[in-house]
């Protein structure tokens, strides 16, 4: 699973930003300035490298993280208050910035973009299957033109699957490449998303995640 760092120092907005992450198929972490992690969260005081890092309310926390050497390619996410703007003239090392208060799709939308400028995928990346199109820049999936609504992890599974079309994977290795080699949850996970993206895919797509009996599953792009 991919890990956010949320650095705050209110408490209320802090676990509001942990549950949005969270439902977006995040672990949210509480960070701080410096980089370190809390304790009781298991990560023993250290720091690994985040997938995302959501700074709330502190223009002097981006500065302290991107000070940091091993920090300083993880995107950046700032949410400032709108009384806070001014000091957004000279910011420096954010990818994207929230004006609180936000809606959950900006939230979402905000993310994919402060990823996509640090990892550097190209806008022409769009995978097609029929009417069915995953857009790997800005994390979207549309049928017939018309978005449908996936959360991280399910948009990640369906992802991986569909640029890996015709090939096979094990709930195990989708365990693996999905969801993180750190991840303790069982196979029935993979197949309880799966069935969670088929109904989103609906009559029409759904058939392209086949199941292989006692293996795991495979996307296949159909004529």
């Amino acid at each position: 699973m991919s890990d956010a760092w949320i650095i705050g120092e209110d408490e209320t907005s802090v676990s509001e930003t942990a549950r949005a992450v969270a439902e977006l198929g995040f672990r949210p972490l509480r960070a701080h300035a410096n980089g370190s992690i809390d304790v009781d969260q298991g990560a023993s005081g250290g720091r690994g490298t985040p997938d995302i890092a959501i700074v709330l309310g502190s223009v002097a926390s981006v500065r302290s993280l991107r000070a940091a050497p091993d920090l300083q390619d993880v995107p950046i996410v700032l949410s400032l208050g709108p009384e806070q703007l001014e000091e957004a003239d000279t910011l420096i090392g954010v990818d994207e910035l929230l004006v609180t208060p936000f809606h959950a799709a900006e939230f979402r939308t905000r993310i994919a973009r402060a990823r996509k400028q640090v990892n550097g995928i190209s806008p022409d990346d769009v995978v097609r299957a029929g009417t069915l199109e995953i857009d790997l820049a800005t994390y979207q999936v549309s049928i017939h033109g018309e978005p449908v609504d996936f959360t991280y992890t399910e948009y990640e599974l369906l992802r991986f699957l569909a640029t890996h079309p015709n090939r096979v994977f094990s709930r195990e290795a989708l365990l693996t490449s999905v969801w993180g080699y750190d991840y303790y949850g069982g196979a029935r996970t993979v197949d309880v998303h799966v069935r969670r993206v088929r109904a989103k895919l609906g009559a029409e797509h759904a058939q392209r995640l086949k199941t292989i009996r006692s293996v795991g599953y495979r996307f296949e792009i159909l004529e």
